[in-house]
């Protein structure tokens, strides 16, 4: 008859053989999961973080990759022109010309001709101006249709539209 007074580490070894089991017994597809689980994860964060402009500074160093629709060098849609004149002084820095809400042309001159594509919708901003100013369309090439030639619009520290631009094919 064997009698056994004290075990040494015997308990803790199994414990600890288990535990060594169970991680090499979590098979692949578990650490696939759990990959894709943490890349996942970490998208959905840095995607938020580019939606928030403070963050985005940080993560972004080149705004030029964003591009912009259809720029300059587009060649299937056809162009046309409109002149447009300011009235009362030869040049007011003050007011600008804006095309499809962004500022194309400031009224450092009289006269400005503008090229325009269909579905352009000319604006002139004088919320920067102290008077009311006014101004006037002075030409609209053959193509462009619903552009009154002569139409006079007056601007009082606001945005006023012009026209919206209709190329005939």
């Amino acid at each position: 008859m064997k009698v056994i007074f004290f075990r040494a580490g015997k308990g803790k070894k199994i414990s600890n053989d288990k535990t060594a089991l169970r991680f090499m017994n979590m098979g692949f597809e578990k650490v696939l999961f759990f990959a894709f689980v943490f890349v996942f994860i970490a998208l959905l964060l840095v995607q938020g973080a580019l939606m928030s402009p403070s963050l985005r500074t940080f993560l972004v160093r080149n705004n030029g990759i964003d591009g912009r629709p259809l720029a300059q060098e587009e060649y299937l849609y056809r162009e046309g022109a409109i002149s447009v004149a300011l009235l009362e002084s030869e040049s007011n820095e003050n007011i600008k010309l804006l095309v499809n809400g962004d500022e194309i042309a400031v009224f450092n001159q009289n006269l400005i001709t503008l090229s325009v594509k269909d579905g352009d919708v000319i604006e002139v901003d004088g919320s920067l101006s102290d008077s009311e100013t006014e101004v006037e369309i002075i030409s609209a090439s053959e193509n462009i249709s619903g552009v009154e030639v002569g139409k006079k619009i007056k601007v009082n520290s606001n945005i006023e539209e012009i026209s919206r631009i209709s190329i005939k094919e």
